[in-house]
């Protein structure tokens, strides 16, 4: 027995597309086709209905990735600002190992085994930039190397202490979207130490 493909497409986009696609034409054809005009609104309404949510859909994703990439950059400022004054209270005679766990900055007292160290790092582009969220693994910071896909060398973005890093490098061509690829080492502070991370490949339109 043959069993055809739906004709109703998988995807979002696609399926967004259609849906418009039907009710337009249902508008024209649907009288001819012996439906009443209640059918034919309460099947445009329908379709309607399918494009409203995808398209909701796809404004709380984008909204998501703009507020998680604020987040990091409020994290990475405000942190910086915390770390220095925590530096500077350490350094001052009224400072005790007593204030200093009532705040909540001592640390652990864990090692890190340098050997076996690797970043994990994602990417997400904008309009204007390409934002690269990374795990340290509680080392210093990381070095970050990007290049384009399909060339052998690395150029370097520089170290990073906080995310994430924010590569505004321009387009190699005006206006000709660009396949990027991102790696990073863990950075102890003075020297890259450990294993790279895994290359992160992604496409930015500038």
């Amino acid at each position: 027995m043959k069993v055809f493909a739906s004709y109703i497409p998988k995807t979002d986009g696609n399926l967004a597309v259609w849906a418009g696609t039907y009710k337009e034409k249902l508008g024209s054809l649907g009288e001819s086709l012996g439906l009443t005009q209640t059918e034919i609104e309460e099947q445009q309404d329908a379709a309607q209905s399918i494009i409203d949510s995808i398209n909701k859909s796809d404004l709380k994703k984008a909204e998501m990735k703009e507020a998680t990439t604020a987040k990091e950059l409020v994290k990475q400022g405000n942190l910086q600002l915390i770390r220095a004054m925590v530096l500077r209270m350490k350094m001052r005679p009224g400072y005790t190992a007593n204030a200093g766990k009532e705040l909540g900055v001592i640390s652990s007292g864990q090692t890190v085994d340098t050997n076996g160290l690797k970043p994990t790092i994602t990417a997400a582009s904008f309009r204007g930039y390409v934002s690269i969220s990374f795990n340290k693994q509680g080392m210093f910071g990381i070095s970050l190397y990007s290049r384009l896909k399909g060339q052998q060398e690395w150029q370097s973005l520089g170290t990073a202490k906080g995310g994430p890093f924010v590569d505004y490098s321009a387009l190699t061509e005006v206006d000709r979207p660009e396949t990027r690829e991102y790696m990073a080492l863990c950075y102890d502070g003075l020297e890259e130490t450990g294993y790279p991370s895994d290359i992160v490949t992604i496409v930015h339109g500038g």
